[in-house]
């Protein structure tokens, strides 16, 4: 009998899992208890080793056009206006993509969303809330919220891609989520403001205990990215209200800027104890969350994606044994423990609270060499490529 698979969440992590599962003619139900794909400023950069995914899935040339190709970073140090230039050209030697990409997890939603209307093996259904999940050796029932009546979608197969709050992992798996909450606020805004004409490239870091910023330009009708944090115990229902205060020391020169929108939310680094329970999986945000500086949220949920589907799509088409699922398990928590989380608290070191002082001096000390030196350069473009798991 031919098995399939229900993702539950329609988020990016979601939706590519189900394109690489369908694609690969297993059978997969999407069940999204939103109306429509979340278009609310969140992370959005998609490093080389992601870009190359989304060519074997046959969509990036369609992100590109929709994105922004991103070949250099920028490390700006607010109080001196010192501005340290990153080039990606030291990846063209080693890599058929050195460069990454920017793209609002909204469209790459619509990209994929598109792409997986042509394929007859995959159903993606909106407003379909989740009410309840059981499993048994044969597969996952999932009972859905339709009010009176009980809808009953049967699987063999259950990734949880339904992010920090997941159902999946706190309702059904039952697992730990430990890990810190940090006590500062970050506050995302998608602003018109034209930082090309202050010197700023596609991706800036601006290092201030005050000031610092991440400044990234979204879309190639000038809409940029300026996430900032601020404290928690400002009153979270009046941020809209300080961002022009705030605006007025963050951004450079005195162009006027439009705000389109803007999210507060707190920042967390926290990872399940487990992503895997029988036939029910985990990925992206439900089985792992840090603070975003640097994007490693979004990349480490995508690259569960890209493993998932390699594991996942072995025991189902070539009849590998579901232990491959444990080592998956195993794999990306090591990778998020030991990787990504330590490396995202060290970018919010580094661009929120660093000041002036020794620790300042030794890090522009490094940096500087850095951005001189092809090797060095190389090893810090590469870092993504310890995240990918291979099965």
């Amino acid at each position: 009998m031919k098995e399939s698979v229900i993702i539950v969440g329609g988020g990016p992590v979601g939706l590519l899992t189900t394109l690489g599962l369908g694609q690969k003619g297993i059978d997969v139900t999407v069940l999204e208890g939103e109306s429509r794909p979340s278009d609310s400023p969140r992370a959005l950069a998609y490093p080389a080793p992601i870009l190359e995914h989304f060519d074997n899935l046959g969509i990036l040339e369609t992100c590109k056009t929709l994105g922004i190709v991103k070949t250099a970073v920028d490390w700006l140090v607010h109080d001196t206006g010192e501005m340290l230039h990153m080039s990606m050209d030291c990846l063209k030697e080693v890599s058929d993509y050195p460069m990454s990409l920017h793209l609002g997890q909204d469209k790459i939603a619509l990209v994929v969303l598109e792409k997986l209307a042509e394929l007859p093996n995959v159903s993606v259904r909106f407003s379909a809330k989740v009410k309840d999940i059981v499993q048994d050796q044969a597969g996952v029932r999932v009972t859905l919220d339709d009010g009176a009546d009980e809808e009953v979608v049967e699987g063999n197969w259950l990734v949880g891609c339904d992010g920090a709050s997941s159902l999946v992992r706190e309702r059904v798996l039952k697992t730990n989520f430990f890990g810190i909450t940090w006590p500062e606020r970050f506050v995302a805004t998608n602003i018109y403001f034209d930082f090309e004409a202050e010197g700023y490239t596609a991706t800036t870091f601006q290092v201030d205990h005050d000031n610092g910023a991440v400044i990234v330009k979204i879309d190639p009708e000038g809409l940029w990215r300026c996430t900032y944090m601020e404290s928690e115990a400002l009153p979270v229902e009046t941020v809209g209200e300080r961002i022009a205060d705030k605006f007025k020391t963050l951004l450079p020169g005195d162009g006027a800027w439009t705000l389109k929108q803007h999210s507060p939310y707190r920042m967390h680094q926290r990872c399940a104890d487990t992503m895997r329970e029988g036939r029910i999986l985990l990925a992206g945000d439900a089985a792992h969350i840090t603070n975003p500086t640097g994007g490693l949220g979004l990349t480490s949920g995508v690259l569960d994606s890209m493993a998932l589907v390699e594991a996942l799509g072995q025991v189902i088409t070539e009849g590998r044994d579901s232990a491959i699922l444990t080592e998956y398990s195993d794999d990306r928590r090591r990778k998020f423990l030991e990787i990504a989380s330590p490396r995202a608290s060290l970018n919010k070191q580094i661009v929120f609270h660093m000041g002036p002082g020794h620790q300042r001096d030794e890090w522009l000390g490094y940096m500087r060499r850095a951005a001189q030196n092809p090797d060095m350069l190389r090893q810090m473009f590469s870092f993504s490529e310890q995240l990918v798991s291979r099965f």
